[in-house]
């Protein structure tokens, strides 16, 4: 017995700000409670044709890298600002 698509892996699942419903599927233009697939076997009684995978991440790309500019980089923000708006602030105690 197959299980069906995995909408995780999905490049047509979308997660709503829709408390109610808050996962979609843009292929098929719905939102659900349940994950899409599973509301496609309860109602048509098949398993979801529209499962498209995701486009693998390319290794040789440095945006999947966590980005560390800021890190030990403070802005120039208070050399801008004229007004005077800039309160510096330690948010480590």
């Amino acid at each position: 017995m197959s299980k069906g698509p995995n909408c995780w892996a999905c490049r047509h699942l979308t997660i709503t700000w829709d408390v109610r419903q808050p996962y979609g599927c843009k292929f098929m233009g719905f939102k659900s409670k349940a994950i899409p697939s599973l509301e496609v076997l309860r109602n048509d009684g098949r398993f979801c044709g529209a499962f498209s995978a995701k486009p693998a991440p390319d290794p040789d790309s440095r945006s999947n890298a966590p980005s560390t500019a800021s890190v030990g980089n403070p802005s120039k923000r208070q050399d801008s600002d004229f007004q005077n708006r800039y309160i510096p602030i330690n948010l480590i105690t």
